[in-house]
Order: C-alpha cells, then structure tokens, then sequence
C-alpha cells in the first residue's frame, strides 16, 4: 500500500490557472473558492468532509513551470506522482513531480524526480 503524502506538489509547464481550477473543481468533485489572487499567485480552497484543503498555484516557481501545492492533502491522490499523472493526462501539459516523499538528503543514486511528457513518464534530474 502506498503512503498518503501529507502534502502534494507538482509542477505544470505554461500552466493556465483557469483551466487548472477547473480541472481540480472536476477531479475533486468540490467547488473550489478563491481566497487570492494576484500577479502570478492563486490561493484557492475546498471543503472536504469538513476540513479546509488549500491550494496554491504559483505560476512562475521555476522558468516555465507553475507549482502546484495541496498544503493538505485532502486529494484522492496518495502521492505527488499520483497527481502528476492526473494532472498530465487531463491538462495534456508536461508536468514534473518527485518520485518519492520528502527526504532531508537525495542518496545521489537516482535521479529523483519523474518528468510526464506525451504519456510517458521518464526519470529526470531536475537540478
């Protein structure tokens, strides 16, 4: 059984905040209600089973890459992989994501980060 992450983050190219909020409205099933919005920088939440889930999309986190983060991990998703994989497949963009939990240190032995790119998903090193 797969651990569920406490939190989730992926990265999304040229991700377009619309059509991200509408596909985390689909995929949770929740509506989600916007806290802030600024330049670049969306705070959204949803209600699950009575607890606050927040959501942030910061478009400009790394050159082309949005960063997608679920402070709580209140997702169907178990792991940052699981959402990377939903995410790809229904935004159709390239989408980055740790192939693993949080570590402190990477043993250097493996790339540690999984790219999905016109279906197909490729260890990468990101650095």
């Amino acid at each position: 059984m797969t651990e569920h992450f406490p939190d989730i983050e992926i990265y999304i190219m040229k991700a377009e905040p619309a059509a991200v909020h509408q596909w985390l409205e689909d995929a949770l099933q929740l509506p989600l209600q916007t806290l802030k919005e600024t330049a670049g920088s969306h705070h959204w939440q949803a209600q699950v089973k009575g607890s606050n889930m927040d959501i942030f999309l910061n478009e400009n986190a790394e050159k082309n890459f949005a960063s997608l983060w679920f402070k709580q991990n209140l997702t169907p998703w178990a792991t940052d992989l699981d959402c990377g994989r939903a995410a790809h497949a229904a935004l159709g963009s390239e989408v980055r994501c740790s192939d693993s939990g949080w570590q402190e240190e990477h043993d250097g032995d493996e790339p540690g980060w999984i790219k999905l790119i016109r279906g197909e998903e490729k260890p990468f090193d990101w650095v």
